[in-house]
């Protein structure tokens, strides 16, 4: 468990327990609070039990502008430490977190038993495998995808997100943001496992590219989306989690704490990482369109994982928006740049193979981890876009994962 950390340590804490504390159960602040990569710019992210039937992201600030993140679970989850231990990026935060109020008196010892829940073979077994899950599909939407390499491009960049959680969870690490900023949980792995990954990575997913230029294409991005895509018309049956992500995406105000964070990162001498994380966040800025139409048609859908093929969509509802992403993703790019990069992803996952055997954790087998192809190139299906095949050899099966019984994109949103 983290130290413990006192509400008086920062002003803005104290602030939002105030504003909280009489209608959660508890909450955990995530240390270190100052991202070695980016000091300037911090946030205060917080694990907060209280009246949500499921996972809600929020943000708020502090009257001195702190931002405060407010990852929002279930209070009764607090009570299921064998549930929590085994359910992926809710485990990391926790166990990155400490304790700063407990308004029912039973938080700590909660949190005790889910510390001994975390070392158990099988329960970490079960957490790797949601890690594991989600590269398995986020590798199938890039089968989705091969009329827009470089939005396959991150695809894998997710896929080798999720296989550092799983390398870091092997090895014992807590990686509570994985998913947007990964490279200094890989630096772990790589220390204590006495390996080299960072370069190849680099490499795959090309994360050379200028910090300004993606900077430039992603306020070009979101100015044209907050222009055509105020609020939706929500329909009734539209999931809470989706309309809380659209407003948190769509803020100004957040736009530009991003993007102070990926610059001070190039500043740092991380400007992979920068770039890493602006592509992140372009894709959630992409998909308000899509989610803004989707809700004027009275679907209910998750907001991160696509409900249809981008590409097509973007250019009947946004198409101003295709060139930036493009270029922000990485673009413009070859499919045959993407097979090699399911064969690079392939390479760590043989790596991560390793690993969990010399651990002794018991994986169970999981389904091969290949684009999705369609059984049926006249299909009609926007979203089943046919794909060109991989070699066989180029995804080889090892022992990896339990399904995860929550989508699994959902677990990213909530490592921001």
């Amino acid at each position: 468990m983290a130290p413990a950390m006192s509400l008086d340590d920062f002003p803005a804490l104290r602030w939002i327990h105030d504003q909280l504390y009489g209608t959660t159960r508890a909450a955990f602040l995530r240390t270190p609070v100052r991202d070695p990569q980016c000091r300037a710019h911090f946030d205060l992210d917080l694990m907060v039990f209280g009246p949500v039937e499921g996972f809600l992201p929020e943000r708020v600030h502090a009257p001195d502008g702190t931002p405060v993140d407010l990852a929002w679970y279930p209070q009764g989850l607090l009570s299921a430490p064998e549930v929590l231990a085994r359910s992926g990026l809710a485990a990391h935060r926790m166990k990155s977190s400490t304790l700063v109020w407990d308004r029912m008196g039973d938080a700590a010892a909660q949190r005790g038993r889910f510390d001994l829940c975390m070392a158990q073979p099988e329960v970490q077994a079960e957490r790797i495998g949601v890690f594991l899950d989600m590269a398995r599909l986020t590798v199938r939407e890039i089968g989705v995808t091969w009329d827009f390499p470089s939005l396959a491009l991150f695809w894998l960049q997710m896929s080798h997100a999720a296989c550092v959680a799983a390398l870091a969870d092997a090895a014992g690490l807590a990686c509570p943001n994985v998913y947007t900023r990964p490279f200094a949980h890989l630096a772990e792995v790589e220390r204590l496992e006495g390996l080299t990954l960072q370069p190849a990575m680099r490499r795959t997913l090309r994360l050379d590219a200028d910090v300004g230029a993606c900077v430039d294409a992603l306020r070009r991005m979101h100015a044209a989306v907050w222009a055509g895509f105020a609020e939706p018309a929500w329909p009734a049956g539209m999931r809470q989690a989706t309309r809380a992500e659209y407003a948190y995406s769509l803020s100004p105000s957040e736009l530009a704490w991003r993007i102070g964070v990926a610059q001070g990162m190039a500043r740092n001498g991380q400007a992979h990482a920068a770039v890493y994380y602006l592509r992140f966040w372009g894709y959630t800025v992409a998909r308000l369109p899509m989610v803004w139409q989707c809700a004027a048609d009275g679907r209910d859908i998750a907001f991160l994982r696509p409900e249809q093929a981008m590409r097509p969509a973007l250019q009947r509802i946004c198409p101003h928006i295709l060139h930036d992403f493009d270029t922000l993703l990485g673009g413009p790019l070859r499919v045959d740049e993407i097979v090699q990069g399911l064969h690079d992803l392939n390479a760590l996952r043989r790596i991560l193979s390793d690993l969990v055997r010399v651990r002794g954790i018991p994986i169970a087998q999981t389904p091969e981890w290949q684009p999705f192809q369609a059984p049926d190139r006249n299909e009609p299906t926007q979203r089943r876009t046919p794909w060109p095949r991989c070699p066989s050899s180029a995804l080889p099966a090892v022992p990896p994962s339990t399904p995860s019984s929550t989508p699994p994109p959902a677990a990213a949103a909530a490592s921001r």
